[in-house]
């Protein structure tokens, strides 16, 4: 099942004083099969570092293929194999119909929003990765970002990330997965939308200081606690082997917990 997200800068909201519309950028790095599609006329080409791609033109990348883009505000958008997204004509929007992308707006740009099945997650000056599941979910992650991140059900139930937080919204868009505090430095290391280009992601300085906060302040999960990794540009969750089944970490939020939205139904990451 294909779903289709959409990166904005607030939902039916005019521009920050500052920002600019999102609606085209270059091409800084094409990986493996990388192609454009014309929205006119349906026709492929392979995509050429240096290129601009304009709004409504998909850009659709194959198996173990990625590529990054650059907007003229500097604002970088990374995308993970088997992925198809488009930038939208209006606002700081990308529409993402499969696979992943991370999603970076240096502080004074004006942020983004995505939103998927209804659901949305709002963040500015961040850095975070979102993905499409193929089973209809969606996933998001904060890795850095001083404002946090909203992420809004349809049915108007929100919860806040922090960096270093996951929270999926399951197949439907009407329920959240727990806030799950996630080992960043362990994502991190196997990830090729952070790792996996050239240059160096321009916020890393700021991963790596909620990274050390993880680390110094015992912050990151530990055995027996639910934590996520990226492997092959996709999310999945698994718990610290040895485990025997250990409490959460004190950072491990759950749907009873003070500050999550009322009335949401208890629910775990596949």
């Amino acid at each position: 099942m294909k779903i289709s997200c959409l990166i904005a800068i607030v939902a039916g909201l005019s521009l920050p004083a500052g920002a600019v519309p999102l609606a085209q950028s270059t091409f800084t790095e094409v990986i493996k099969d990388v192609n454009v599609v014309a929205a006119a006329t349906k026709a492929a080409a392979p995509a050429q570092v240096n290129a601009v791609v304009q709004a409504p033109d998909l850009v659709r990348t194959g198996p173990e293929s990625r590529a990054e883009l650059t907007a003229p505000d500097q604002t970088i958008t990374r995308v993970g194999a088997n992925s198809v997204f488009s930038f939208q004509p209006q606002g700081r929007s990308l529409d993402l119909q499969q696979g992943s992308v991370l999603f970076y707006s240096p502080k004074g740009n004006g942020g983004g929003t995505v939103t998927s099945g209804g659901a949305s997650a709002a963040v500015l000056g961040s850095t975070m990765i979102c993905v499409a599941g193929a089973d209809g979910s969606f996933k998001t992650i904060l890795l850095e970002g001083e404002h946090g991140c909203t992420v809004t059900l349809k049915n108007g139930q929100s919860v806040t990330l922090h960096s270093g937080q996951m929270v999926i919204v399951l197949p439907g868009g009407t329920a959240f997965s727990q806030v799950l505090d996630i080992d960043l430095a362990k994502l991190v290391k196997g990830s090729l939308l952070v790792n996996g280009f050239s240059d160096p992601l321009g916020s890393m300085p700021l991963i790596q200081i909620v990274i050390n906060n993880q680390q110094n302040n015992g912050g990151a999960p530990g055995p027996g606690n639910t934590v996520s990794t990226l492997n092959n540009n996709t999310y999945s969750t698994f718990t610290v082997p040895g485990s025997q089944g250990g409490k959460p970490n004190a950072g491990f939020r759950n749907p009873t917990a003070p500050g999550f939205p009322a009335n949401q139904p208890p629910s775990f990451a596949p």
